[in-house]
């Protein structure tokens, strides 16, 4: 990182020149971070500059005390959607839905399962087929009440567990056991819900299921861009007091979910992210890049609390979707295998949330809570790093660093631009993705596409977006959080089939 405000104080903590905000990038030299990636950082730091003039321009819409006083940078580092991904800014009297964007509660979940890794080998091409099937081809098989739904949207995953009498009998739920799932909630950041009280508009989303046993196209989807759902292999065991009571054994089976609140999300940061716009005083001229704050506190305060309400609403599903697509892949292998597969959630946490206490809001855009040791275990918080789909991927207990506000990456990072990536040479393309088991909703060897090349390509650039090349190297990143000491390592997971949407 040859950047002049760039000033290096540790191996692995680097100190970001700027003039009003404390910023701190974590990450050795083995990192390699672009510089479009501070370019977009600086250009979001205008907000600070906003909120001084908001002081002497329109003095009643945040108050005095409301300001961004620090801003941490984990290992991945690089430009995203509005805001670089892997940022986490701790703000006071102000919250900023820009700064979330619409991958609302966008996290991991970890199931270890009882399954050794080489049940699976006689079966790949039937778990694939089944993989497809439920994921792509109708078979989801989620009935829905109203109530069911409104539940979910306002108490998350203790909601599932109070409503799945429901449809008990039916499609998904024959496996949901309530008495499990309810003593997995300790095992959900939050117990798998942010607290709310009301709904965001989502009346007819709630009533449109009509019927008991109604079914929605929005739950059970994995989304986009780099969401995935992983079935993996325990690779190494790096700390076996941790791996033993999380419920993991080196070489079975393990699923990795990678996935947020899919169009309820981008429903609730849209409509915030144009209200924060339009509430904006005029008279003071607006940050750059749409980061419009939102009051929490004053005259105004009931806007920041019903964007809480919204993103509540939107984490609520994002932890239920994430449930069914665990109970999804389990069902894939069990059907395609015959074998039934014990399964224990190591843990659910989000990386795209802003986590509130008291006046302070902590914004975390591609990055995962790691609190330190506590009860009942003192092992440290679950801490989950994917790494490509053709890469490991790492699951590690945090330190609980004040300095790094107890936040981890949630990945390696790209390396390459979707735009950039879809344009690498075909060789090296093959290269890279032949040796992997990908699933998608398109089944590229199915005789009826043999003489679709426009499909095939689709399909092809689709996948050259997300290949491993386009992200950077996982371990660089792992031994950066490790070297920090915002987390340690448990266990390295290698991937064996990847399901992308």
């Amino acid at each position: 990182m040859n950047f002049p405000f760039v000033k290096r104080q540790t191996p692995s903590v680097c100190r970001i020149d700027h003039p009003s905000i404390d910023i701190q990038l974590f990450a050795t030299s083995s990192v390699r971070v672009e510089a479009d990636a501070f370019e977009q950082l600086f250009e979001f730091t205008d907000v600070a500059r906003a909120i001084d003039d908001l002081r002497t321009g329109a003095p009643d819409y945040l108050g005095p005390d409301a300001g961004i006083d620090r801003i941490v940078l984990t290992p991945d580092f690089h430009r995203g959607s509005g805001i670089p991904v892997g940022t986490v800014i701790r703000a006071r009297n102000l919250v900023m839905p820009q700064a979330t964007g619409n991958d609302i509660c966008c996290g991991m979940r970890l199931l270890a399962t009882d399954l050794p890794a080489e049940r699976l080998d006689p079966h790949w091409d039937a778990i694939r087929k089944r993989l497809r099937s439920i994921f792509f081809e109708g078979q989801r098989d989620i009935p829905m009440s109203p109530r069911q739904r409104e539940s979910v949207l306002r108490d998350g995953l203790p909601g599932l567990c109070e409503t799945s009498g429901d449809n008990a009998s039916r499609g998904v739920w024959k496996s949901f056991d309530p008495a499990e799932q309810k003593s997995d909630l300790d095992r959900a950041f939050g117990h798998g819900h942010l607290p709310t009280t009301r709904l965001f508009g989502f009346e007819s989303f709630v009533r449109s299921s009509g019927n008991v046993d109604g079914r929605d196209p929005q739950i059970g989807c994995v989304g986009g861009g780099n969401h995935f759902v992983e079935i993996q292999k325990v690779d190494s065991i790096l700390d076996g007091y941790a791996a033993r009571a999380w419920g993991l054994s080196r070489g079975s089976v393990a699923i990795m979910i990678h996935s947020g609140s899919v169009g309820i999300g981008h429903a609730v940061g849209g409509y915030f992210m144009d209200r924060a716009r339009h509430l904006f005083p005029a008279s003071v001229r607006a940050p750059k890049a749409g980061f419009h704050p939102l009051p929490i506190e004053g005259p105004m305060a009931n806007e920041g609390a019903f964007y809480f309400d919204g993103m509540g609403n939107a984490a609520n599903f994002a932890f239920a979707n994430r449930l069914f697509l665990g109970l999804m892949t389990l069902r894939a292998i069990e059907e395609a295998t015959g074998h039934t597969v014990g399964a224990k959630l190591v843990y659910d946490a989000p990386h795209n949330l802003v986590f509130r206490q008291g006046q302070v809001c902590l914004h975390r855009k591609g990055a995962t809570p790691a609190e330190g040791p506590a009860p009942p275990d003192y092992l440290g918080q679950p801490v989950i790093i994917p790494g490509s789909m053709g890469a490991a991927s790492y699951l590690l207990a945090g330190g609980g660093k004040d300095d790094a506000l107890a936040s981890a990456c949630h990945g390696a990072g790209r390396s390459l631009s979707r735009a950039a990536a879809a344009h690498v040479p075909t060789d090296v393309y093959r290269a890279e993705v032949d040796r992997l088991r990908i699933v998608t909703p398109i089944d590229p060897d199915a005789p009826m596409l043999r003489r679709r090349r426009d499909i095939l390509d689709k399909y092809d650039k689709r996948v050259m977006e997300e290949a491993p090349g386009a992200y950077k190297p996982i371990e660089p990143v792992i031994d950066s959080v490790v070297e920090a000491g915002i987390a340690r390592r448990v266990a390295r997971l290698l991937p064996l089939c990847t399901v992308k949407g």
